[in-house]
């Protein structure tokens, strides 16, 4: 039996997670799988098309492939697919296809792993740490990881309070935050709270990761985000086969 090319699902929930950003909460069709980290095309049946959209989005999932919901999340803007489904009525029919995607964990449990996310960049990575968690629940081994999350101010951080969580439930995790409208620099203790940087992301942010030379980095972001991050890990001698990137254009 051949896969299907959509699935057809109901929106259930939706919730502000961060300023102008919510998270869709759609029912998981028992026959969807997929790996943290991979995303789907999201589609509204009933979008009237135009040369400038198709009623079409690729998102990141969310939720964990455990999880019997789809969970995506996006900054809420005026365009016509967003104002369509932000006015969805609970209930209402939407279509996924399969999961795509090779922007998945590592089958390694040992090397440290470095997250570095812009925006809304970090949905796939909520996914990823919340699988990892669920793994160091059941005594699987899991990698050191840190999160290198940017955003022009906290209320701007989507799954803000939910990610500080993490610091105590997730064996070995460092979340750093840096806002771009903040000069704050502040050290925290990394196994209590989260480190607090104020401009951009750049190397010095990097290198005070720790074990930050022998990291797997993961990168997601704007186009122009990730292009200045590979020129970031560049500069600070990281090989590109150590750099696994994905990037959104804009919707």
């Amino acid at each position: 039996m051949s896969a299907p090319t959509s699935y057809q699902t109901r929106l259930i929930a939706r919730t502000t997670i961060a300023e102008d950003t919510v998270a869709f909460e759609l029912e998981r069709p028992d026959d969807f799988t997929f790996e943290a980290g991979q995303y789907v095309s999201l589609q509204l049946p009933d979008f009237a098309s135009t040369d400038e959209d198709d009623g079409e989005r690729m998102l990141s999932i969310a939720s964990t492939p455990h999880e019997s919901r789809i969970v995506f999340a996006m900054r809420m803007r005026d365009t016509p697919f967003k104002r369509q489904l932000g006015a969805c009525d609970i209930g209402a029919t939407l279509l996924v296809s399969p999961a795509m995607g090779d922007f998945v964990l590592p089958d390694d449990a040992t090397t440290p792993i470095v997250m570095i996310a812009g925006g809304i960049g970090i949905t796939p990575f909520y996914s990823m740490l919340n699988t990892l968690r669920h793994r160091a629940d059941r005594g699987v081994a899991v990698p050191p990881v840190t999160l290198v999350y940017g955003n022009r101010t906290p209320t701007a951080a989507a799954w803000r309070e939910p990610l500080e969580q993490l610091i105590q439930t997730l064996p070995n995790f460092q979340l750093v935050h840096v806002y771009g409208d903040s000069d704050e620099r502040t050290g925290a203790t990394s196994d209590v709270n989260p480190r607090i940087r104020g401009g951009f992301i750049t190397a010095d942010v990097i290198k005070e990761i720790p074990g930050w030379r022998e990291s797997h980095y993961f990168v997601v972001g704007p186009v122009a985000m990730v292009a200045s991050m590979q020129d970031c890990l560049d500069d600070c001698g990281v090989p590109p086969e150590h750099v696994t990137i994905e990037f959104f254009p804009g919707y």
